[in-house]
C-alpha cells in the first residue's frame, strides 16, 4: 500500500527539544517539547539507527524490562529534526537528532490514536478509523 504525505506544515516543531516524557505506568505515552506536546494512545515504536529499541508491545508484554522510562532515557533533550505525516490511516513519524525515529500507528476504528499540539494554536489529532483533523 502506498502512503501519501499530507500537506500539514510542521515547521513550528522543528528544532524543539524533548523536555519531559510521561513515565507513569498506567497513562499513555506522552511527551512535552519546548512549546508543544504529543500524546500517544496507539501502537508506537522507537528506532535508533534502523533498529527498534523499544515499542508499545514491549511496555505491555515485558513491563518488567521496558517502560516509558526507557523512552525518556533515549529522547530527553533530543531535538526534532523532521515530522512526516501520512494521509489515510494517519501514521506519524517524528525524527529526532541522532538518527532516532518515533513512529506512531493508528490502529482503532473506535478510539483516537494520537494528538500533537503547539502553544501557537496548532492541534492535529487522529479520529476513530484513522482519519485526522487539524
Amino acid at each position: 500500500m502506498y502512503k501519501k504525505l499530507s500537506n500539514v506544515d510542521f515547521k513550528y516543531f522543528i528544532g524543539q527539544k524533548v523536555t519531559e516524557v510521561n513515565t507513569e505506568k498506567n497513562l499513555p505515552l506522552g511527551m512535552t517539547f519546548d512549546t508543544a506536546g504529543l500524546i500517544i494512545e496507539c501502537p508506537w515504536r522507537l528506532q535508533v539507527s534502523n533498529e527498534v529499541v523499544i515499542g508499545y508491545s514491549d511496555c505491555i508484554q515485558a513491563s518488567d524490562r521496558y517502560s516509558h522510562k526507557s523512552v525518556e532515557n533515549i529522547l530527553l533533550g533530543k531535538r526534532i529534526m523532521n515530522i512526516l505525516h501520512f494521509e489515510g490511516i494517519s501514521d506519524l513519524v517524528v525524527e529526532f537528532e541522532g538518527s532516532i525515529y518515533l513512529e506512531l500507528f493508528h490502529d482503532s476504528s473506535y478510539f483516537e490514536g494520537w494528538q500533537l499540539s503547539g502553544e501557537n494554536g496548532f492541534y492535529l489529532f487522529t479520529l476513530p478509523g484513522g482519519t485526522y483533523s487539524v
